[in-house]
């Protein structure tokens, strides 16, 4: 009975929902008054109601409860808030400051650990100072034995002196409004109060870092949403195939490199023109990474044997190449480089059973329709804007979201719009999930307190679940097709209609996937010169970074976000060894395609070494246990029938006039010695 009146409350909610929602878009904005006067002996702020403001938002401004404004405005009891009305708000000296205590904060921190052939869980709970338990209880994948390769994680207690504040919490605060008065991030709060894991509640005492408190409170906004950063989604289940667990491994593993080399060509094109640039001299520094890749695994007691062979765009030339008998005896083909012959060497692959690596990128993922062990290592267009979409959907889901494009290409954008507008409804509906789920109003004093503040839209739980009867479903589809964003057609309305929709009292969030140089070097000029009267985050595409004319002071101020299938970082350790290393062998820089390459062996070679030739079917496990370095995360892009697509995604920031990966952890555990 109570779910059919809930539905039918939802169903009415979703049809007034835009009207609400609208009204939601500008939250009351509540200014302090900094002047003190003094009546009869008290101590009164006196604040001017605005339209919009309610008593809880300029109580919660204040930080004085509702009914201390009462007692000061005895009339509000019988007439009510009014706008334009000038009230008393009674002064709370605040001794915070005065109230300075130091504990000892323990803090746990993560290394990672790669497990080396004939190691075992005492030696390496030995070489770090833990119990085998502890090991095994943050490494459950471990227990069914260590395998070459496994990435460990292993904890690390340290301790710390900080100096915190108590602080009671009133009715109504929410994490967010709490990491804005203090000017604390939600992380620094949580150290220091582990009780928060079941949630913020009215009346807990908590302590706030000492040094975060603001010598003067800052303008209090009443946010509509009680989160600030939306939940991730949960991380579904893997099953794990119980080959894993007893892989068949061979004592070397036979490996096939199918590159454009042209050959053929060397002797007539050097003669003719011998200052022309080779056209295998394109691919060479990839296999120059693929060969450091090789040796390094061998370092760790692999035994991969490489042949190379020329393969490019001739498919007489791949025929020729696959009669040939050591082809059938191949564990895995890495290559070929060019679409004309990557389909006679998946078919060829596909009776045989043997992986296939796609290394360069291609336009779309469609190619992986029909081979379900090939693996695409460089992610399409769409599923990197994809990324990037659930990247805005997570991160900004509370903001001010304007979508601004040129409608070019028309499938492409049209496809990012529905992801994009998919993700941040796909947030509110588990959001909205949960609040419903931890409304916990409880007594304190007296007063009713603790219940969560929701969304306009709150949904039942059991739409959380697969199974949904046909009502519910179309309740769901109509939630998740809400226009959650709005948009702009940058070559219809310009500058001035982006203007319109941007809010001062929010943080505006362009996602900008349109190109041309010279457009884009105006877009920038113009919005850094709104900076100032605008908080403004910009998110483009790859190819900004090539555009020379765009002002770097620009793209910092606006922090622009871009995303790529190929970032490197060249403070990272793994980095730095293999352009040492590459240096020295081959006395040139390493550009992006030996970077492909020595990741792309690195991952695959140990797959082989870990899990042998049939290592397809453990995907799933290498995604989750492979190291935190690793640009692969590998997943089915067409069901059980498809190939595996790489769906990593770098998204890198311009920040400090350097170049930062927003995504990935700073820890490296691979070295190229």
């Amino acid at each position: 009975m109570l779910k059919k009146a809930f539905l039918i409350l939802l169903s009415f909610i979703i049809i007034s929902g835009n009207e609400i929602l609208n009204a939601q878009d500008s939250p009351p904005v509540v200014t302090r008054s900094q002047t003190i006067q003094v009546v009869d002996g008290k101590e009164y702020f006196f604040h001017p109601v605005l339209q919009g403001q309610t008593l809880f938002s300029i109580a919660r401004a204040y930080g004085v409860s509702q009914e201390d404004i009462y007692e000061a405005n005895p009339e509000l009891r019988d007439h009510g808030l009014r706008f334009d009305q000038i009230i008393r708000i009674p002064v709370k000296h605040d001794d915070k400051s005065q109230q300075v205590t130091s504990g000892t904060l323990k803090e746990t921190t993560w290394i990672e650990h790669q497990v080396r052939r004939r190691e075992t869980v005492y030696g390496i709970s030995r070489q770090y100072g833990i119990s085998q338990e502890d090991l095994l209880r943050n490494n459950p994948h471990a227990r069914a034995g260590l395998r070459p390769n496994m990435i460990l994680r292993i904890p690390r207690q340290s301790e710390r002196i900080v100096s915190y504040i108590e602080y009671t919490v009133p009715p109504g605060q929410t994490m967010f409004s709490l990491t804005r008065e203090f000017n604390v991030s939600n992380e620094e709060i949580e150290k220091l109060n582990p009780q928060l894991k079941d949630g913020l509640k009215a009346g807990q005492t908590l302590r706030i870092p000492a040094e975060a408190g603001p010598e003067q409170q800052p303008p209090f906004i009443v946010e509509p949403r009680p989160f600030e950063v939306a939940p991730e989604y949960p991380e579904d289940p893997i099953a794990i195939h119980p080959y894993c667990d007893d892989p068949i491994l061979k004592e070397y593993y036979n490996v096939a490199l199918l590159i454009p080399l042209y050959l053929e060509r060397v002797d007539t094109e050097f003669a003719e023109n011998p200052d022309s640039r080779h056209p295998s001299f394109a691919f060479m520094q990839y296999y120059e990474g693929l060969l450091i890749a090789l040796d390094s695994v061998r370092r760790m007691g692999a035994d991969i044997r490489l042949s190379v062979f020329d393969v490019c765009d001739d498919p007489g030339k791949a025929h020729a190449v696959l009669r040939k008998p050591e082809m059938a005896n191949m564990d895995l083909i890495i290559g070929p480089f060019n679409a004309n012959t990557m389909d006679i060497v998946a078919q060829f692959a596909m009776r045989r059973n043997i992986p296939v690596v796609s290394p360069l990128h291609w336009e779309d993922n469609r190619q992986l329709v029909s081979y379900p062990i090939l693996f695409q290592a460089t992610p399409s267009i769409q599923t990197q804007m994809n990324d990037m979409a659930k990247f805005v959907a997570r991160n900004y889901a509370n903001d001010n979201i304007i979508l601004v494009h040129n409608n070019q290409p028309l499938t492409l954008i049209n496809s990012y719009k529905a992801t994009l507008n998919r993700e941040l409804n796909y947030i509110d509906y588990y959001r909205d999930s949960l609040n419903l789920a931890k409304i916990d109003g409880y007594f304190l004093n007296g007063v009713y307190v603790g219940e969560r503040l929701t969304n306009v839209y709150v949904l039942h739980d059991s739409l959380l679940q697969p199974r949904l009867d046909d009502k519910e479903r179309s309740l769901y589809e109509q939630y998740m097709q809400r226009e959650s964003m709005k948009e702009v057609v940058y070559s219809l309305g310009g500058m001035d209609k982006i203007k319109d929709m941007l809010d001062a009292n929010r943080r505006n969030i362009l996602v900008t996937p349109m190109g041309g140089e010279a457009i884009i070097s105006d877009y920038t000029r113009q919005l850094n010169q709104m900076r100032d009267t605008f908080d403004i985050t910009v998110l483009g595409v790859p190819q900004w970074r090539d555009y020379r004319s765009l002002d770097y002071r620009y793209l910092q101020n606006l922090r622009v976000h871009l995303f790529t299938s190929d970032f490197i970082d060249y403070d990272k350790k793994f980095n730095i060894d293999f352009i040492r290393r590459y240096r020295k062998e081959n006395h040139v820089e390493p550009d992006i395609v030996a970077f492909r390459a020595v990741h792309t062996g690195m991952f695959f070679f140990s797959a082989l070494m870990q899990y042998g030739s049939d290592f397809h079917k453990c995907t799933a496990l290498i995604n989750r246990t492979k190291s935190s370095g690793s640009p692969f995360r590998f997943y089915k892009a067409f069901g059980e029938s498809g190939g595996w697509e790489n769906n990593f995604v770098y998204i890198f920031k311009y920040e400090n006039y350097r170049l930062k990966d927003v995504k990935e952890p700073d820890r490296e555990i691979t070295r190229l010695d």
